[in-house]
């Protein structure tokens, strides 16, 4: 059982932070390159509309199978590592719940009105927002990897 929550907690880990090294580091900056904003910021809320599906999915996937390895195996006895890549996640689960809430929202709604550099800005927002959270997940997959070896 071990296993299924281990695997459950790293497909989580790999959507999130996958997703969010494929849209910080290749999708926006072709789109930016390519499209004008007109196209661009459309294309960008509908990825980021299928993608935060997954987010919410993945951070479900994360917390369970996180607390389920944490009270059934380690019996709520962990090492500081633990504690840090807990902190860590959840730090991440606020900055995307405040994406999700704020710029993103605001974003659907420039778009809506035809606010093109509103909508602009708030993507600017959450593209920051990405990047800070996609250095978080790196450095907690890297403590989680160092600990496993």
């Amino acid at each position: 059982m071990i296993s299924v929550a281990i695997t459950l907690h790293l497909l989580g880990t790999i959507v999130w932070v996958g997703g969010m090294f494929f849209a910080h580091m290749a999708l926006r900056p072709t789109a930016a390159q390519v499209l004008e904003p007109p196209q661009r910021l459309p294309l960008l809320k509908g990825v980021l509309d299928r993608f935060f599906t997954w987010v919410w999915v993945s951070i479900v996937l994360i917390l369970i199978s996180g607390l389920w390895i944490y009270f059934v195996p380690f019996q709520g006895q962990a090492g500081w590592y633990v504690y840090l890549m807990l902190a860590l996640g959840l730090v991440m689960m606020v900055l995307f719940a405040y994406i999700y809430t704020q710029p993103y929202r605001r974003m659907g709604e420039a778009l809506a009105e035809g606010n093109l550099p509103a909508a602009g800005a708030h993507m600017n927002q959450i593209r920051r927002i990405i990047g800070i959270n996609l250095l978080i997940g790196l450095i907690t997959t890297g403590i989680a990897t160092l600990k496993l070896f």
